[in-house]
């Protein structure tokens, strides 16, 4: 490969990837409504500060946790291939309408969810809109948000519910 056409290393990667690993496989293409849709799953990283003082005066270690990403892309299941949009209740697909029945839906799902109120430290995001703009919070009380499975998923093991 010719280097010097790729005008940044990103783009290089990407090539190489292409060339090298991809084969027959396409990248789909995601735009309009479904981008929309799937983009509302997306709200970055819960970041929290605490400033715990120790009582006995020893110091107190903290640690910021970088690259996780590419850990649970080498280790976990990740959303790929091409999307299929429906709508409706996935618990409720039938045999014979094109696709198979879920035992435990994966992706990205539009739903309405409850935390409990006793909560002190909220997992899930939602973004709203406020006097200073849209901002990204962690909510207590009942609200419709589009989530990847495997947060809804862990959020209810902590007491959220969905519908």
């Amino acid at each position: 490969m010719d280097i010097l056409k790729y005008p940044t290393l990103s783009s290089l990667a990407f090539a190489i990837y292409q060339t090298h690993f991809l084969k027959d496989f396409k990248i789909p293409l995601i735009d309009g409504d479904l981008f929309s849709q799937l983009k509302k799953g997306y709200t970055g990283g819960s970041v929290d500060v605490y400033k715990p003082l120790s009582d006995n005066g020893n110091p107190i270690y903290r640690y910021d946790v970088n690259s996780v990403y590419p850990f649970v892309r080498k280790n976990y299941d990740m959303p790929v291939g091409e999307p299929i949009y429906f709508e409706g209740n996935i618990n409720k697909i039938k045999e014979g309408s094109g696709y198979n029945i879920i035992d435990k839906p994966f992706g990205f799902f539009e739903i309405e969810i409850t935390a409990p109120k006793s909560m002190k430290i909220p997992l899930l995001q939602t973004r709203i809109t406020t006097g200073n703009g849209v901002q990204t919070v962690a909510p207590l009380g009942t609200w419709t948000d589009t989530y990847f499975s495997e947060e809804i998923y862990n959020a209810m093991i902590h007491g959220y519910k969905c519908c």
